[in-house]
């Protein structure tokens, strides 16, 4: 919901128990939600494709795995691989890989 957005507000100031200091829904959790909502039991065993876009929607690469939440997410509903495009190529990950290599990802800065 746009009025809730809060992507210029100053994260500083938030409790640490406020995990999630994104402005808005991920596009992952946006696809997932929307897949069960058509398809609740299509989802065991999936795979899930994640690229960016850039100003232009050209399309530009995702990076390394980072998010938890987008990770979690995915575990819980029974997904089986992540995709991602990044500097490696287009990488297939088991999606608890992706979850692992994404909490390392936090640890790591």
């Amino acid at each position: 919901m746009e009025s809730q957005r809060r992507c210029s507000f100053s994260k500083d100031e938030y409790h640490k128990k406020v995990t999630d200091k994104t402005c808005c829904i991920h596009a992952e959790q946006r696809a997932i939600m929307d897949a069960l909502s058509k398809n609740p039991t299509k989802l065991i065993c999936s795979r899930l494709y994640f690229i960016r876009l850039d100003d232009k929607d050209n399309p530009s690469k995702a990076g390394e795995p980072y998010c938890t939440i987008c990770s979690k997410m995915a575990l819980d509903v029974g997904i089986l691989e992540f995709v991602l495009w990044n500097d490696k190529g287009v990488c297939v990950y088991d999606t608890e890989e992706y979850n692992i290599l994404s909490f390392q990802y936090g640890l790591e800065g």
